[in-house]
């Protein structure tokens, strides 16, 4: 379990990583990773310990993280991400998670004792909230 502050700025970043660098900058900042392997969606993903980065075409697009409890949005120390987030208007559970596009994270629940957060840039899960209407549930999330 990571001990440091995960600072988010929406849209933009991750622990100063910003969205839309390169795959080779990612390495250069982050070093080799534990595995990196293309996914059926054509992202690339390298693993990091527990954490997820995923590019596609070459940029930076989403980074899956365990919810450690310390973070930061914005600025502002959040201290339950997925209670948070059920306080935007633009909140949908879907599929077993809790996502805000405002803010660009979303919250898999799909294991309750081991949540994980995934951060990403503008417009990556809009494909998916399309097919859902803001503060609603589906029948998926059980």
């Amino acid at each position: 379990m990571h001990s440091r502050i995960t600072n988010v700025v929406s849209h933009e970043s991750v622990n100063g990583l910003h969205f839309g660098c390169s795959e080779t900058h990612l390495q250069e900042v982050l070093g080799e990773p534990d595995q990196a392997q293309q996914n059926y969606t054509g992202e690339v993903e390298f693993l990091y310990g527990d954490e997820i980065y995923r590019c596609l075409n070459d940029q930076l697009v989403e980074c899956t993280i365990p919810d450690t409890g310390r973070f930061k949005v914005d600025g502002i120390a959040v201290l339950s991400i997925f209670d948070w987030l059920a306080g935007h208007d633009d909140m949908v559970e879907k599929a077993k998670f809790r996502i805000c596009a405002s803010v660009g994270i979303a919250y898999d629940f799909r294991d309750p004792s081991n949540g994980s957060i995934t951060i990403f840039t503008r417009g990556r899960w809009d494909a998916l909230l399309d097919q859902s209407a803001p503060g609603t549930t589906d029948s998926t999330t059980g």
